[in-house]
């Protein structure tokens, strides 16, 4: 399970609260330079793997990332490097900040890729359809076909973010991975009334053998 996440480092501890079966891996916005609480800026979000604790044994975290990049291993009848990302929203200054994040992903990926199955997943706030092509959607594009990525299952031209204004929705979230045949079911949820996020989740099932 991978999410992007609205703590703050000191506020981690909540996970393991309300997820007592579960361990993760979590990177907060001020994980590099903890805030104490009492003078908090606008929300601001961070990432978490999250996988059931009898997987323990079998994960390692990754020091490799920042903030908005957590990485994982996952030892079972293949090897798995799990990459989550919240990549920059796009606005006029974010093509500097979201080319170096790609760059963080492309190491990563260059470092474990041998011995690990790439699964590169998050909100990557670019998008791969032809319809859209803004500055983070041609570096999105460009990467992905340099590494030669694909989904991990077709998504057509279902969206993933609907804006709470109503007025715009766009394909932002992803599964990617150069070996599909790890996958063996994948689903974008729709929409629903219990889901206060804009984003929908976006699901798979891998042939990892982990239970």
């Amino acid at each position: 399970m991978y999410s992007r996440i609205f703590l703050w480092e000191f506020q981690k501890q909540f996970l393991s609260d309300i997820l007592p079966n579960f361990d993760n891996f979590t990177r907060c916005h001020d994980s590099n330079d903890p805030l104490d609480g009492s003078k908090l800026p606008k929300e601001q979000s961070g990432v978490s793997i999250l996988w059931p604790d009898s997987w323990s044994g079998n994960v390692k975290k990754l020091k490799e990332g920042n903030e908005r990049i957590v990485a994982i291993t996952l030892s079972s009848n293949y090897n798995i490097c799990i990459i989550n990302a919240y990549l920059p929203t796009n606005d006029k200054d974010s093509a500097y900040e979201y080319s170096e994040c790609l760059d963080i992903i492309f190491d990563i990926i260059q470092k474990y890729q041998d011995l690990y199955e790439i699964i590169l997943c998050g909100d990557l706030n670019g998008t791969l359809l032809h319809s859209r092509s803004n500055k983070h959607d041609k570096l999105l594009k460009n990467f992905v076909q340099e590494l030669g990525l694909q989904t991990a299952g077709n998504y057509d031209s279902k969206m993933t973010f609907f804006h709470h204004s109503g007025q715009s929705s766009s394909q932002i979230d992803y599964i990617l991975t150069r070996n599909i045949s790890i996958f063996k079911e994948h689903k974008i949820w729709d929409r629903s009334a219990t889901n206060s996020s804009a984003h929908v989740p976006v699901e798979t099932n891998t042939t990892s053998g982990m239970k």
